[in-house]
């Protein structure tokens, strides 16, 4: 298989166990990220959002429930199939469809925003992807990447992550993890992201890619969510570092 066969295979595996949030999409965190959503998009309704590597659906159900006109894509079918269900049970009219976020089945200039959630680490081609998103938006949309620097390689993170790692292996029984390792383990090197993901970086990605206005949001309350839901044995070793980032695309 190729990267991309490598990544769909993993994904459609982790599609049985994936959810949507700290605790399955609940009303308390779903708020907070309507909020956050809200200070990027504003207060009008809507707009027409694309959802790339939608996943369970996390975004593309926050957006359709505040009103927009959303259309979701995941290049993992079982997925997509899981964002579906969880749309329908919501009673949410979502756009779902399958496909490669680097080439992008819509015409130019179509969408007013694009967003994604942890989808840039698994690029294998961070710029070339990021150009078709803008060719896509309309003259004036934006962009919004959340993300977060999962291997950061500085000591302490290091640990925390060892153990993280170790007691996630002692209540899941290590299958995820082990299959994470199976997959990605010999892919990595190709995914330029992978290792090397953080706000700088990826704001110089948008600069490249000729968005402007970039601003950098760091998702604090975001962190202090998370970190209140672990139990206190895991509280030490929480390691997350999501951040959002934010390029508009300039008229011609």
């Amino acid at each position: 298989m190729n990267t991309k066969e490598i990544i769909a295979d993993y994904w459609d595996h982790r599609s049985s166990s994936y959810k949507n949030g700290v605790n399955g999409f609940d009303e308390e965190e779903r708020s907070l990220w309507r909020t956050i959503l809200r200070n990027h998009t504003g207060d009008r309704t809507g707009l027409k959002i694309l959802d790339i590597g939608t996943g369970a659906g996390f975004l593309a159900l926050l957006l359709a429930e505040m009103g927009h006109e959303v259309t979701a894509i995941d290049i993992s079918r079982s997925m997509l199939e899981k964002a579906g269900q969880n749309a329908k049970s919501l009673g949410l009219d979502i756009n779902f469809c399958h496909g490669d976020a680097e080439d992008l089945p819509f015409e130019d200039d179509h969408f007013d925003i694009v967003v994604s959630k942890y989808l840039l680490w698994t690029l294998p081609h961070p710029d070339r992807t990021v150009q078709e998103w803008k060719r896509v938006l309309k003259i004036n949309g934006r962009i919004l990447a959340i993300d977060g620097n999962w291997f950061d390689s500085r000591l302490d993170k290091r640990i925390k992550r060892g153990f993280s790692k170790i007691m996630t292996l002692l209540v899941e029984k290590g299958y995820y993890c082990h299959l994470f390792q199976r997959c990605y383990g010999p892919i990595r090197r190709y995914l330029p992201l992978y290792e090397d993901i953080n706000p700088h970086n990826v704001s110089a990605l948008f600069d490249r890619a000729g968005f402007t206005s970039t601003t950098i949001d760091p998702l604090r309350e975001v962190h202090k969510y998370q970190k209140s839901q672990l139990p206190l044995s895991r509280k030490f070793i929480y390691t997350s570092s999501i951040f959002l980032i934010m390029g508009e695309k300039e008229g011609r």
